[in-house]
């Protein structure tokens, strides 16, 4: 699950009503990680991250105000 994975194509539509920024937005998430080693103690890239919870707001980058509302796909008719 990488950063923009779910959000392909996502764009913040409108500038944060806050701060007035356009610089992109996060979201919070409460994930299960495991980090394999092998019997060295070496890191082996078998890795799994499974969301547990969360992801379901927006939050600007700027000042963290939540701007889901205002995340989406752009509007492909003005085109």
């Amino acid at each position: 699950m990488s950063g923009n994975g779910h959000f392909k194509n996502w764009v913040q539509l409108e500038p944060c009503p806050k701060c007035k920024a356009k610089h992109g937005w996060f979201e919070k998430l409460i994930c299960k990680y495991e980090q394999h080693y092998d019997a060295d103690g070496v890191v082996d890239n078998a890795t799994t991250i499974e969301r547990v919870r969360g992801g379901e707001r927006r939050f600007c980058c700027k000042c963290e105000r939540d701007i889901s509302d205002l995340v989406g796909l752009p509007d492909d008719s003005e085109n």
